[in-house]
């Protein structure tokens, strides 16, 4: 695996950045005490400016049978996230990488939240698609939430994010909407994961031996693996996102998974092991 690359058998996956940015965790997860996150400054010592978390915007390129594919597009140069300003590094990313935007042929997001859907459109010609050869694939159930009258109307936060990064792919006639199990590119296969928003989704990553997930915002954070039981206030729906949670940990620990997380530590990715009679994402 050479750096800022992993290999799922045949796969090869690229982590990215939109940059980091230094929050305060209180906004995300309300009814935590800073003082909890304590146990884990040594554990994830990248993942903190103390007290508060060190945000990582993470963005994958999976590559698979000629067919390239990224999942998730960042914040954008958009202004502020969670009061901190943001990086709207990616661009930079790709050109570092030496992957153009010509090359994706899928755009994949996992949900559309501002900091998943910022760089979908031209920040100087918000009409045109930034991968200009690329569908734009979403799950029918987040596009019917997130235009609907109580967020468009309802939800300043969400609805500039959706009006700007979103709706214009539907103008611009690259937008598909996706249920169920869908075969996005061999062995790369989007699963609905609802409780982050209705329509959440993750990537069933699989070649030959070897299998990995991509888990989006089910988790929060590297420590939500350790506290998945934690209120996440970005969640539509808690007690859903809690199960969804539970679910794909018990299964990515069963199948001996690789996880991949759009929040968890650079390069985003890791293994679950268990030490002292709780369960951790260990990054690599």
């Amino acid at each position: 695996m050479s750096e800022g690359v992993l290999n799922v058998g045949d796969i090869a996956i690229t982590s990215l950045s939109d940059g980091q940015l230094v929050f305060d965790q209180r906004i995300t997860f309300p009814d935590t005490p800073l003082e909890h996150w304590e146990q884990y400054y040594d554990i994830f010592p990248e993942y903190f400016s103390k007290p508060y978390f060190y945000l990582n915007l993470g963005v994958f390129v999976m590559r698979s049978s000629g067919k390239t594919l990224v999942a998730d597009t960042g914040f954008g140069p958009h202004g502020q996230m969670l009061g901190s300003d943001t990086p709207a590094d990616l661009m930079n990313d790709f050109a570092r990488k030496g992957i153009g935007t010509d090359e994706i042929g899928t755009v994949f997001l996992t949900h559309l939240h501002g900091d998943h859907v910022g760089w979908n459109t031209r920040p100087e010609e918000l009409s045109k698609p930034t991968f200009e050869n690329a569908r734009y694939r979403v799950h029918r159930d987040d596009w019917e939430h997130f235009t609907s009258p109580e967020i468009l109307d309802g939800d300043p936060i969400r609805s500039e994010a959706v009006k700007r990064s979103v709706i214009p792919l539907d103008e611009a006639g690259v937008l598909d909407l996706i249920e169920g199990e869908t075969e996005l590119a061999p062995g790369i296969t989007a699963i609905h994961t609802p409780g982050h928003t209705p329509g959440h989704m993750s990537l069933l990553i699989s070649s030959g031996r070897e299998r990995a997930l991509l888990i989006g915002d089910v988790l929060g954070s590297p420590m939500h693996v350790t506290d998945p039981d934690l209120t996440y206030w970005p969640d539509t729906d808690q007690e859903l996102g809690k199960k969804t949670r539970h679910h794909l940990l018990d299964m990515a620990e069963r199948e001996e998974m690789i996880v991949l997380g759009s929040h968890l530590s650079q390069p985003g990715w890791g293994t679950l092991v268990h030490w002292e009679g709780k369960r951790y994402w260990k990054g690599f």
